[in-house]
């Protein structure tokens, strides 16, 4: 049934690759992709693109028109208030979300979340480390909480706010093979992660199709060399400090 909502956090202000959500491959940008492969998801009804009030994300509303998807606008740097407010004003009770930085998200993780999350009703669901194309699920009434206690202005990276909180239930999905890979680095972040994913695109992409996370290993099991586009020690070394410092 396709009663969920899926949103997007969005926004063009890159320091290490700027506006490199509306780099293209397959002659559309990387975010249409992404807001194509949610459609897929059996459990979405809706999708919001968050992005801030920042005349530079005007472009993030109109892709939004153009797909036929909603759009919230809202604080450019306190991330998790824009969330809050979206959600509130499409009153929402939980909701999906990634960043735009994982345009190859995976839409059965997408339903698997929703499911596990209402199944046993967390304050946050997260899958565990080392996934990709993956996503959270988030209670609204928790994520409200979150924010009236929190201090700091700038939450770009939101999940610790969540394990500051007390009394605030985080459940951490395993995921089998197909969808952990700690060698491999899908999100978009550096330009050679953006070789990375125009190579996959460019080896299983179809118009009116969706590739899935075991299509993207049965693909590295063939030509493992790809996931050296942006996977040698060098360029994970540079993610994990950059991951280091965010926390």
């Amino acid at each position: 049934m396709r009663d969920a909502t899926f949103i997007i956090t969005a926004r063009l202000k890159s320091t290490r690759l700027p506006k490199k959500i509306l780099l293209e491959v397959k002659g559309k940008p990387l975010i249409v992709h992404m807001i194509n492969r949610i459609k897929y998801s059996k459990k979405i009804k809706n999708i919001i693109i968050a992005t801030s009030t920042n005349t530079q994300d005007d472009i993030l509303e109109d892709i939004a028109r153009k797909e036929k998807i909603l759009c919230f606008r809202g604080s450019e740097e306190d991330v998790l208030t824009r969330l809050l407010e979206a959600s509130q004003k499409y009153n929402l009770s939980y909701f999906a979300n990634i960043t735009a930085d994982i345009p190859m998200i995976d839409p059965t993780l997408i339903d698997h979340g929703i499911n596990v999350y209402k199944r046993i009703n967390p304050d946050l669901f997260l899958y565990e480390k080392y996934s990709f194309g993956i996503c959270v699920v988030v209670k609204v009434s928790s994520l409200k909480k979150v924010c009236d206690l929190k201090k700091d202005k700038n939450t770009e990276s939101w999940v610790k706010f969540f394990k500051a909180t007390r009394n605030i239930n985080i459940h951490i999905e395993k995921v089998s093979k197909e969808n952990k890979n700690q060698n491999l680095k899908t999100s978009l972040d550096y330009y050679e992660d953006y070789l990375l994913i125009k190579k996959i695109f460019d080896e299983l992409y179809k118009e009116n199709e969706i590739f899935l996370n075991k299509d993207i290993n049965n693909l590295l099991i063939k030509k493992p060399d790809i996931k050296n586009i942006n996977s040698n020690d060098t360029f994970l070394n540079r993610w994990k400090m950059h991951i280091e410092r965010s926390k």
